[in-house]
């Protein structure tokens, strides 16, 4: 299989089978995942009413902290045979090829939905809102990975993944604004806002860490950390600033125009 031939390939080229940086920044994000997790899990049993909030966000933190485990492993243990890490397509300058972090793809297919939902429950999004925004972010996600598998395809890859990027952005930010321009509580479209604008702006530089890893510019070590640092910012710190004020959430229980919208299913016409 492909991920038994990048393996292979690894294990041949010792010079990049371990890299100090890479293992001890993916180890520290895998642990502080799983810290934020347990902490977004437990808090639920002071606050039962904001419970869909705090399981959404300590699942896609525990799901990052699973990621990054067999990640940091398959970096200490390149002999092992699940891979979490294989060769890529794209030459390092030095004779041999990047490593791609294949699992992250794989994580961001479950958790950027999760970062969405939590949104889209928050502003009062309806179904179809929620759907809308989740399956062009699948989308983005699926492309994305096409074009950073293959070298041959990564900016057809990215191009397509781009588009899905804006659209997701698009119906995010304005859904998001109309939201909190019609609610009538302040704290609730401070909230919204700040969460809104933190998504897109960590979103926006995940495309930008594409073009630079496509074209070797960043270092793989540096590589790493610039995910991480994004992927800490999307996830833990937006669980931070969502949970923070866990009245605010309970709240929005109490009475129908707080209601989250996310349980209203589709109509089915006899």
């Amino acid at each position: 299989s492909h991920l038994a031939q990048g393996k292979l390939r690894l294990q041949a080229n010792p010079a990049s089978a371990m890299a100090k940086c890479e293992v001890v920044t993916l180890w520290i994000c895998a642990a502080l995942f799983l810290l934020a997790a347990l902490v977004f899990m437990f808090k639920e049993r002071s606050y039962p009413k904001a419970k869909q909030f705090n399981y959404t966000t300590a699942l896609m933190n525990f799901i990052a902290a699973t990621t990054y485990f067999f990640m940091a492993l398959d970096m200490e243990s390149p002999g092992v045979v699940f891979p979490g890490i294989s060769t890529g397509t794209v030459p390092n300058g030095a004779g041999w090829f990047r490593q791609f972090f294949w699992m992250r793809y794989l994580s961001w297919f479950v958790t950027t939905p999760l970062i969405l939902l939590d949104l889209g429950m928050l502003s009062g999004f309806d179904f179809w809102d929620n759907f809308l925004v989740i399956v062009l972010d699948l989308c983005m996600i699926a492309a994305g990975y096409v074009g950073a598998e293959q070298k041959a395809l990564q900016w057809q890859g990215f191009a397509l993944s781009f588009f899905f990027f804006v659209a997701v952005m698009f119906f995010l930010t304005t859904g998001v604004l109309q939201k909190a321009n019609e609610e009538a509580n302040d704290d609730r479209a401070a909230r919204m806002t700040t969460l809104l604008w933190l998504t897109v702006i960590v979103w926006l530089t995940y495309p930008v860490y594409f073009v630079l890893v496509q074209q070797n510019i960043l270092s793989q070590c540096a590589e790493v950390v610039v995910f991480a640092i994004s992927d800490v910012l999307s996830k833990a710190v937006f669980g931070l600033l969502l949970l923070a004020d866990e009245d605010l959430l309970s709240s929005l229980q109490d009475g129908g125009a707080g209601q989250i919208a996310m349980t209203t299913q589709p109509q089915v016409i006899a």
